[in-house]
């Protein structure tokens, strides 16, 4: 008798944690899908500059005007500095292109180099959504300032990702991280992304100055600041269609 009630508790026991476990990992995942849509809206059109510090090295100052579509669909131009001025770099899928004024043909990026000089990789650039390819579970809440932030860790859904885990800060009520860690498939952490100031952007609340921090060159740091971003509808297919780069 004792060991049928014991069984029965046991296994009510473990319903109850899988069931807490499956809450958890569903509130992370909309918690996710929530910072997803806090970046951009659908269609889009933003004014970004780049600044990126590496010790003994010159700063690099570039400016872009993007559009973009989605999370797989994006132009960018460069603006500044004018010895720069009308390169593009296409986003289409999971294809990334250079184009550089004069040459005949846009030329294809690998995706582990480094983003125009930047600490971010052409990956980065690319995976500008993170529901598709990571599950979130909710590690720990905490109140800061009075507002409730929740750590989430994020996993790899598969390996052919840039990193093989994130940990991230999110505040509940913006889904607007404080930082995002990246890691490597050995757990080494990689780089860190700080948002440091958020601003009405597109009808929302948005990061509007971010710092990624590269743990691997000490003092390394790249400075994204977003000063204009509009929600557009009327952004034809053909933007992004490698063929007509420098039309």
């Amino acid at each position: 008798m004792m060991k049928t009630v014991f069984l029965v508790l046991t296994v009510f026991l473990c319903a109850n944690i899988i069931h807490a476990q499956q809450a958890s990992d569903s509130v992370g995942q909309a918690l996710l899908q929530r910072l997803d849509d806090a970046r951009f809206p659908g269609a889009y059109e933003m004014t970004v500059q780049m600044e990126t510090s590496r010790p003994g090295r010159d700063l690099l100052d570039y400016t872009y005007d993007i559009i973009g579509i989605g999370s797989d669909k994006s132009l960018m131009t460069v603006t500044d500095p004018p010895s720069e001025r009308d390169k593009q770099i296409l986003l289409n899928g999971d294809n990334l292109y250079l184009y550089v004024p004069d040459v005949s043909r846009p030329v294809k990026l690998t995706r582990n180099a480094s983003f125009m000089g930047s600490v971010f990789s052409n990956e980065d650039v690319m995976n500008s959504t993170l529901a598709d390819d990571y599950w979130a579970n909710i590690q720990s809440r905490d109140i800061r300032d009075g507002k409730v932030y929740f750590k989430v860790e994020l996993t790899a859904k598969r390996r052919n990702v840039a990193y093989a885990k994130m940990e991230c800060g999110l505040d509940s009520a913006t889904a607007i991280p404080d930082t995002i860690t990246y890691f490597g498939l050995t757990g080494k952490a990689l780089k860190q992304e700080v948002v440091n100031e958020s601003a009405q952007l597109a009808g929302r609340l948005r990061p509007s100055v971010m710092t990624m921090h590269d743990f691997l060159e000490e003092g390394a740091f790249t400075k994204v600041t977003v000063s204009t971003l509009e929600e557009r509808k009327d952004i034809p297919e053909s933007t992004f269609d490698p063929t007509r780069m420098g039309n």
